[in-house]
């Protein structure tokens, strides 16, 4: 017969032995002692005891709100090993609801957040579900879960503010293009304004001159050509021009706007020679020339055509040399 359970609560008889610190025995020969059992019974479940991690949630009151007609209730359960962001969201309202939602996990080592935009229909119900790979350190570190936005509005009110920034952005636009309308406005003025200045300087010098001996003319350099683009191009350091006299860099700078490769204007006086010079910047067709003669065979190729031609070279023949020279350069070696 089977022991009931009231003679498994029985004081232990005298002459019996059991273990010290265990007064109460199940009856029968040999089965364990309820003493055995119950060190058995606590070492499995000790071995079985998941790891535990602390996490840090919003309070309680924060669990539940009503915003804008929207009830939202979040719960933060540990399910499956991972960290989840739960929310229901109710539109009470009666019309379209737009709920921009952030979402943020993070420990002390790492970070984890998700955006979403919710979309609310009249009276409609919506379940969302944000699970994050943050976990506990080994150090059983606290991890936080909670809300970094929670913004709530009607979608008529969504389209307002899009319209009202589509707008302001049109109008940004508007600005800086009037305003780089009045920048190029000015500098037009201004080298409108230096070309005026320019203009009576050499009519003074021209005046001034009537009586005197014609200039000399001035030889073709090729290799004034080329440090006066690299000049110009700004190139460091420097090229010397020192040495070269001023009428010359003017004679050369003239050749150079005549054919195309510098942007600016040139005065001459009557007998030909250049009195003075405006510079803008290096054209397209003078950077690709500039970039094809840095290659030595194209340097060669060009400094042996304008020898060619002489001191009697045009700006014209120039200007030919220097498009033939910028093809050799575009071609494969």
């Amino acid at each position: 017969m089977k022991p009931s359970f009231n003679s498994l609560m029985q004081p232990i008889a005298p002459g019996r032995t059991n273990p010290p610190n265990c007064p109460f025995a199940l009856s029968g020969p040999g089965r364990p002692s309820a003493c055995v059992l119950s060190v058995v019974l606590l070492l499995g479940l000790a071995g079985a005891a998941p790891e535990l991690f602390a996490q840090r949630v919003e309070s309680v009151k924060e669990k539940t709100l009503n915003i804008r007609g929207v009830q939202i209730k979040k719960e933060t359960p540990f399910v499956g090993g991972n960290y989840h962001y739960q929310m229901e969201l109710i539109n009470t309202t009666n019309e379209t609801m737009v709920v921009d939602v952030e979402v943020a996990f993070s420990n002390d080592e790492i970070a984890e957040s998700f955006e979403d935009t919710i979309n609310l229909e009249p009276g409609e119900t919506l379940n969302k579900d944000w699970v994050t790979k943050v976990h506990g350190t080994q150090n059983n570190s606290i991890v936080s879960v909670g809300l970094k936005k929670l913004l709530v509005r009607s979608a008529r009110q969504v389209a307002e503010e899009k319209q009202s920034a589509d707008a302001q952005l049109k109008q940004e636009s508007a600005r800086k293009g009037a305003a780089d309308y009045a920048r190029q406005q000015k500098v037009g003025e201004d080298w409108q304004k230096q070309m005026r200045e320019l203009a009576e300087g050499n009519r003074r010098a021209t005046q001034a001159k009537a009586t005197s001996a014609p200039a000399e003319p001035v030889k073709f350099d090729s290799e004034l050509i080329k440090w006066l683009l690299l000049d110009l191009e700004g190139k460091k350091p420097r090229p010397d021009l020192g040495r070269v006299s001023k009428a010359a860099q003017n004679h050369h700078w003239a050749m150079l706007i005549d054919a195309g490769l510098v942007d600016g204007a040139s005065i001459k006086n009557p007998d030909g020679s250049v009195n003075s010079v405006m510079l803008k910047k290096i054209t397209t067709d003078g950077r690709v020339f500039l970039t094809a003669i840095k290659d030595d065979a194209v340097w060669k190729q060009f400094a042996e055509d304008t020898a060619a031609e002489g001191d009697k070279l045009s700006a014209a023949r120039l200007k030919t040399i220097a498009a033939r020279v910028s093809n050799a350069g575009a071609r494969p070696q």
